[in-house]
């Protein structure tokens, strides 16, 4: 069990976010992404059906752009390009990568409200097992992780903490 604290970052806009201190959510949903990721980029369609599939019952997604480079106006523009509904933060710092422990792009966190302890980390891996490792990818998923958390959460079920290993662009290290 992962507690969060306090976080605050900008998003693409520039107004300053405290994500995990959202009101009436079930659960916030993190998706690390970088504009130039192949595999992140392939992702959006999944993404955008899982966001309208669960934005509706009180489940935040954000998109998470680690990439210290990415300005507010290029993480606009790769939103735009690809069709995203949720909004996007920025984290040049690395705070919610530290905080979630995110490796790769495109990886998902979940967090869920802990009521005086705070958002509780229940989630931190891939969205399906489309891709089994660089190079190697499946006609289709026959695992969705990060949507079997989800309809947990919203039918109440008890969510144990589980990370699973993301394929992905990896994030660099903060020089």
């Amino acid at each position: 069990m992962v507690i969060a604290q306090t976080i605050e970052l900008r998003d693409d806009n520039g107004r300053l976010i405290h994500p995990l201190e959202q009101i009436d959510v079930k659960a916030t949903v993190f998706i690390f992404t970088r504009t130039d990721c192949p595999i992140s980029n392939r992702y959006a369609p999944e993404l955008r059906r899982l966001g309208e599939k669960y934005g509706s019952k009180r489940i935040a997604f954000w998109l998470v752009y680690p990439d210290p480079a990415t300005s507010g106006e290029v993480a606009r523009e790769h939103r735009e390009e690809y069709h995203y509904s949720f909004p996007a933060l920025l984290d040049p710092d690395h705070r919610l990568v530290k905080l979630s422990g995110a490796r790769v792009t495109p990886e998902a966190a979940v967090y869920i409200p802990g009521g005086s302890a705070g958002p509780r980390l229940i989630y931190r891996g891939r969205i399906d097992d489309r891709f089994v490792d660089f190079g190697k990818m499946r006609a289709s998923p026959t695992q969705r992780d990060l949507e079997e958390v989800l309809a947990a959460i919203i039918n109440g079920q008890t969510t144990e903490t589980r990370t699973t290993p993301a394929v992905g662009c990896f994030i660099e290290d903060l020089k």
